[in-house]
């Protein structure tokens, strides 16, 4: 992949995605559209809400090499 800044880089970023993972599982049963968005812009297949907990909220769940897509704001900001 062109444009890599190495593995230190690789690491955040992947630890970025693996707690919107468990953000979208632990906001999913309170919040409707986003929740299910972030797991889809992420790549993860099914539905956050498929995720059973307790384990669904434990650190690695993410697999990773997984395509991520970027999206229109999920709370845009509200005009006064």
């Amino acid at each position: 992949m062109a444009g890599r800044a190495g593995p230190a880089v690789d690491a955040v970023l992947g630890d970025a995605l693996e707690v919107l993972r468990i953000v979208a599982v632990l906001a999913s049963p309170a919040l409707t559209r986003a929740p299910a968005e972030i797991w889809r812009r992420i790549g993860m297949p099914g539905s956050p809400l498929d995720a059973r907990l307790p384990g669904a909220a434990e650190w690695g769940g993410y697999p990773g090499g997984l395509p991520v897509e970027r999206g229109e704001p999920l709370f845009p900001r509200l005009k006064a």
